[in-house]
């Protein structure tokens, strides 16, 4: 590429290296040159939740915010912004965002990067200045040091949001300001070919705690079914322009970056945080679909209830059993359509191909595609309701707020207070400790045995995941591929035993069920004697892992 710049993520902290470029030149020769003015202006954050609406409901959503905080002034406003970038579009692979805006004859040109690593999901970078035009202007004092002279000349523009805006600034008590922006309008290409209508709700905070805008969406859903949304017009636009018609793709989870000095405290806010962002950063690729955005949506919960039955001692058991309960919550939703697109895209599959002539296969199928269909309707109801956007919005509260403190003094428990690095080995003990119990007497153990066996190495590593950061990679990865393995192994046998109950549940919903029966008894047959064929290798994995030296007391 002609030009490639990239903003030093999550290993290199903002808050103190504030803006940081990499840049490779056509040799291909990496050399890191921080800016000269990194050091002279520390990051500017801007604390904004957005959420999704139908157009339809945003008169409600003004009206709902005008008889709330009576008094408060509604401004009209017309935002006309162009994004620019390189035609390689190097200013988004670094993770920048370059716009300038328009409004009432004015220009502001703003610069914005993902926020600290630290800091919550409703943070990022921003720096703003007036400027003369509608271009990109290097010489303004704030934003424009944050745009490599380097690329100055390979910018245009890429595409353009047009919005009418009601602005509402809140302030319901001295010390707490949100402004509320109602916006409509398009978002289009810059050659006009491709467009999407924009309608969303941004709740901005200007001044106090930031969990009071949690606080002003859970109540704005009681006016409209609202959700939460973290793409920002930069990122919709980029999409727009990139991969016009595709269906987005699933998100894994990005890697947690923790400090052995961290308070337990510290480090349980900043794990939830990054769950529930997988989460949302999942929804859109479920909603369309995809199965693996839908895993990836368990995935994020099951590491959420992981971390929170890690520290369960060392909270209220009040708070503790209702954030359980919250992702719980969220969790069964999900289940069925996962179980039945294992069953549809692994077990199957392979089954038939086996023996193609089974007669009652295409009965099978057929069924399956029917209930699955079924089942990822309700995934999408549910994601698409206003209790899950509000069991999200309230667990990001209680993340934000530190909301597991004690209510008499809002002081942490003792264990809170303690380093992540003091606590995790014993953690990971517990864990472990978890995993070679239930293992005891492998070959005698039940289907069911075998299932909580399954969850113990699943919980060891998710909580491996959650706190590798704090060790060295060279020792992490030899435990963990042991691990992966067996889990790997008994997932694939818990995938067979929930088949059983799958099958009779499709059988049930077909009026002639003779031939699906048979095709069903041949696949559950069929991946029966390969789990007998690989007994003796799972035992020797499982053996192994349990032989291991744990790399945490290395």
């Amino acid at each position: 590429m002609t030009a490639g710049w990239a903003i030093l993520r999550q290993s290199c902290q903002l808050s103190q290296i504030s803006n940081c470029w990499l840049w490779w030149p056509s040799t291909r020769t990496a050399v890191f040159e921080p800016k000269k003015a990194i050091k002279e202006a520390p990051i500017s954050l801007e604390i904004e939740l957005k959420l999704a609406a139908e157009r339809g409901d945003l008169g409600a959503v003004t009206r709902a915010l005008e008889a709330r905080f009576p008094g408060s002034a509604v401004i009209g406003q017309r935002l006309v912004s162009t994004y620019f970038d390189t035609p390689d579009c190097a200013l988004q692979q670094s993770g920048a965002v370059l716009r300038v805006r328009e409004q009432d004859g004015r220009f502001v040109q703003t610069v914005k990067t993902e926020g600290p690593a630290e800091s919550s999901l409703l943070a990022r970078g921003e720096w703003e200045d007036r400027v003369a035009e509608n271009r990109p202007d290097l010489r303004a004092p704030e934003s424009g040091s944050r745009i490599p002279a380097e690329i100055a000349g390979e910018l245009r523009p890429v595409f353009v949001s047009e919005v009418d805006r009601a602005a509402i600034e809140i302030a319901p008590k001295p010390g707490l300001r949100i402004e509320a922006a109602i916006d409509q309008g398009m978002l289009c290409s810059a050659d006009k070919t491709r467009s999407e209508a924009i309608s969303e709700i941004e709740l901005e905070l200007k001044e106090g705690d930031r969990a009071s805008v949690y606080d002003l969406a859970l109540q704005l859903l009681e006016a409209a079914p609202l959700r939460i949304d973290l793409r920002s017009k930069a990122e919709r636009g980029y999409r727009l322009i990139e991969k016009d018609g595709e269906a987005p793709a699933a998100v894994s989870a990005e890697p947690i970056v923790l400090a052995p000095e961290m308070t337990v405290e510290e480090a349980l806010q900043r794990v939830g945080g990054a769950c529930l962002t997988h989460l949302l950063r999942s929804e859109p690729a479920a909603l369309a679909g995809k199965i693996e955005g839908i895993h990836q949506m368990r995935v994020a919960m099951r590491r959420l209830r992981s971390i929170l039955s890690a520290v369960r001692d060392l909270m209220p058991e009040a708070e503790h059993r209702w954030a359980s309960d919250e992702v719980k919550r969220l969790i069964n939703a999900l289940g069925p359509a996962r179980n039945l697109d294992v069953f549809a895209t692994e077990l199957l599959p392979s089954a038939r191909a086996e023996a193609p002539d089974q007669p009652g296969w295409d009965a099978l199928a057929a069924a399956t595609e029917r209930v699955r269909a079924e089942a990822h309707r309700r995934v999408t109801d549910q994601i698409r309701s206003p209790e899950h956007t509000a069991s999200l919005l309230r667990l990001l509260r209680w993340f934000e707020s530190r909301g597991w403190r004690y209510a008499q003094s809002n002081e942490p428990g003792e264990g809170m207070t303690a380093t992540i690095g003091e606590v995790a080995p014993a953690v990971l003990d517990r864990r472990r400790k978890k995993l070679r119990k239930r293992s005891r007497h492998f070959r005698r153990l039940s289907a069911h045995d075998r299932h909580r066996l399954r969850i113990a190495a699943k919980k060891l590593r998710y909580s491996i995941e959650l706190l590798e950061s704090l060790y060295d990679e060279r020792e992490v990865r030899p435990f963990v591929k042991r691990l992966k393995r067996v889990q790997d192994e008994l997932g694939y046998a818990n995938d067979v035993r929930v088949a059983y109950g799958l099958v009779i549940e499709l059988g049930r919903s077909t009026a002639d069920s003779e031939p699906l029966a048979d095709a069903g008894a041949q696949l559950l047959a069929w991946h029966q004697r390969a789990l007998v064929a690989h007994e003796e290798r799972l035992h020797r994995h499982l053996r192994q892992l349990n032989q291991a030296q744990p790399f945490w007391r290395a």
